[in-house]
C-alpha cells in the first residue's frame, strides 16, 4: 500500500537488480535541497548489496519528485552554458565578453597570448563528466536518455548526430521541443522504440533516477546497434564523500535518486545487460562537497542566506571557483575517490540476430 504525501506516494518494493526482498536500513533523511516533503530511506539488499530507496516513489507520482526549481532543468532554462556537468569553456566566455566595451582583464588578448596559459585553463577546468564524441556517419542516430531541456542534445547535433531525447518532466521536454528537437515525453519503454536504431545513447546522471535500472539497461541495449555506445555518468557511493558527509551528502538527492552504485556493482551490472569494453573514469568535480557543505548549513540554520547561496553553486559555478577546487578534485580522480563517474560501454549483441541479454 502506498504511504507519503498527496504529492508524492512511496511504495515497498524487491530490490530492483536482483529481485530480492530482504534488506537492511542503511540511511534516512528529508529533502533539505528541494523541499519534497516527507522522509525517505536507503536500504541494502541483503542478497547483491546494491543500495536503493525503499519504499520509493510510485510510478504515478515520480515526476512529483521534481519541483518547478528543480537545479539542473534551471539552469539550463536560462542557457547558463555552467551546468554541473558542463563547465564554461574558454571560447564562450570570450564570445560571450567581445559584445561587451569593456572586455575582463583575463580574457584581452595579451593575457591570453601568455604561453601555455590557455592549455593550463583547460587542463584544470576538464572536469571529465561527458562525452561528446563526433558522429561516425551522416545518418548517425543518437537518443539521449533524460534530455531536461535539450542543452546537451543542440552539442550533439553541432557534432553530426541527428537526435532525439527521452524526458520525464514536461516543462523541459516543452523546452527541448522548442529547440526544434524530437523529445519523447515519458519513460524509455514508453517510447517504444525500434530495435537496433540508435548508434549511440546518453544519460548523464540519469540512471540512478530510473525506477528499474536493470529493466532500462536491457532496453538501451536492445535500442542500440552492435557495437553502439552507450555513455552516462552518475554518483559514485563508493567514494569518501558519504562516509564523511553522512545524510549531509549533496548526491543522496533524495527522493529523486533512486540507486547508487559504487565502480565494481556498476560493471558487474553492464556486463550483465550485454555491455563490453567498460570503461569507468573518475570525474575531476567536486561541486558536490561544496553542495554537502550547503546542506549541512541549511539543515543546521534552515533560512540562511548564505546556505542558499552555496546550495547554488554547484547548479551555477563560477569560472573562478571551478579553477580553485581544480587541483583538490584532480586529486581525488587520481586517487578513484571522485563523487562522479563517467562510464563508456559498447553494445555487444550479434548484429544478425540481434541477441539480447
Amino acid at each position: 500500500m502506498p504511504v507519503g504525501s498527496d504529492a508524492v506516494q512511496l511504495e515497498k518494493i524487491a530490490c530492483p537488480l536482483c529481485q530480492a526482498a530482504e534488506y537492511r536500513h542503511y540511511l534516512t533523511g528529508r529533502d533539505v535541497a528541494m523541499g519534497v516533503p516527507g522522509t525517505f530511506q536507503l536500504v541494502t539488499c541483503r542478497s547483491c548489496r546494491h543500495i536503493y530507496m525503499n519504499p520509493r516513489p510510485t510510478l504515478e507520482t515520480l515526476a512529483a519528485c521534481y519541483p518547478s526549481g528543480y537545479g539542473p532543468h534551471r539552469s539550463q532554462e536560462h542557457g547558463d552554458g555552467c551546468s554541473v556537468d558542463q563547465p564554461k569553456d574558454l571560447k564562450s566566455e570570450s564570445q560571450a565578453a567581445s559584445s561587451n566595451t569593456s572586455q575582463p582583464w583575463y580574457l584581452r588578448s595579451f593575457v591570453r597570448s601568455i604561453p601555455g596559459l590557455k592549455s593550463l585553463y583547460r587542463w584544470l577546468s576538464d572536469t571529465r563528466s561527458t562525452v561528446l564524441p563526433a558522429a561516425p556517419d551522416e545518418g548517425s542516430r543518437a537518443l539521449e536518455l533524460g534530455c531536461g531541456t535539450g542543452q546537451f542534445l543542440e552539442s550533439l547535433k553541432a557534432v553530426g548526430w541527428n537526435c532525439e531525447g527521452v524526458e520525464l518532466v514536461t516543462a523541459a521536454a516543452e523546452q527541448a521541443r522548442g529547440r526544434g528537437f524530437e523529445i519523447h515525453e515519458g519513460t524509455l519503454e514508453s517510447a517504444q522504440f525500434s530495435d537496433s536504431s540508435f548508434d549511440a545513447a546518453f544519460a548523464w546522471h540519469v540512471l540512478e533516477h530510473l525506477p528499474d535500472v536493470r529493466s532500462s539497461l536491457i532496453e538501451l541495449h536492445r535500442v542500440l546497434k552492435p557495437q553502439g555506445l552507450l555513455a552516462c555518468s552518475m554518483p559514485n557511493v563508493g567514494c569518501w564523500e558519504p562516509y564523511v558527509f553522512g545524510g549531509n551528502w549533496y548526491l543522496w538527492e533524495w527522493p529523486r535518486h533512486l540507486h547508487f552504485f559504487n565502480p565494481k556493482r556498476l560493471r558487474r551490472l553492464l556486463e550483465e545487460t550485454g555491455f563490453e569494453e567498460i570503461r569507468i573514469e573518475h570525474q575531476r568535480n567536486s561541486l558536490n562537497v561544496v553542495g554537502s557543505l550547503g546542506l549541512l548549513l541549511r539543515r543546521m540554520f534552515p533560512n540562511s542566506r548564505l546556505a542558499a547561496r552555496i546550495l547554488e553553486f554547484p547548479n551555477r559555478p563560477t569560472m573562478w571557483g571551478q579553477l580553485a577546487m581544480a587541483p583538490f578534485a584532480i586529486v581525488m580522480a587520481w586517487l578513484h575517490q571522485g563523487g562522479r563517474i563517467t562510464v563508456t560501454a559498447r553494445c555487444r549483441k550479434n548484429s544478425t540476430s540481434g541477441e539480447q541479454p
